[in-house]
């Protein structure tokens, strides 16, 4: 969650989301892996099962769906306008999971082994290239790593190349 939030308010001149938005990725960043318990292999989606289907006060229903959509698009597939839940969403409303779970995956990323080495993330913005320099500790090319594999739907939603880089 607080590589996802830091990214977020990094990238604001990017993505044009608000603070609700930024609640709504904080939220589903501190959930996307609850699903983990019921089917390892399947996640992200029987976390948004899961997300959709608590009792999440505080939050609408349209709230919930889009984080619910964010667990389900933390890795592996795109979202996609045949999937449900996505597909039911207002079309504005599936642009903001597009931005925040292009976040949320870098984020996630970075903290592949769950060691929280990501100590400090720190974007640069040049021409072009979104290079996001990492500061860990303790150092992992895992994390890194990971983290560059999910960089492609980053890529595609924004219109950038992302660079990652420990430093």
């Amino acid at each position: 969650a607080r590589n996802s939030l830091a990214l977020f308010d990094q990238t604001r001149k990017l993505h044009g989301l608000g603070d609700q938005e930024r609640l709504l990725l904080h939220a589903a960043a501190l959930m996307h892996d609850v699903g983990y318990s019921a089917d390892p292999a399947r996640h992200h989606k029987e976390s948004r099962d899961l997300i959709l289907n608590a009792r999440l006060e505080g939050f609408d229903p349209r709230e919930v769906q889009i984080m619910a959509c964010l667990a389900r698009y933390h890795r592996k597939a795109h979202p996609d306008k045949l999937h449900r839940v996505y597909r039911d969403l207002a079309e504005e409303d599936q642009s903001i999971v597009d931005r925040l779970a292009a976040l949320l995956r870098i984020g996630d990323g970075l903290d592949r082994t769950h060691a929280q080495s990501a100590r400090e993330l720190r974007i640069e913005h040049k021409k072009g290239l979104l290079r996001l320099c990492v500061r860990q500790d303790p150092p992992s090319e895992e994390d890194i790593r990971a983290a560059v594999r999910r960089a492609t739907w980053f890529e595609e939603v924004f219109g950038i190349k992302l660079e990652i880089v420990a430093e």
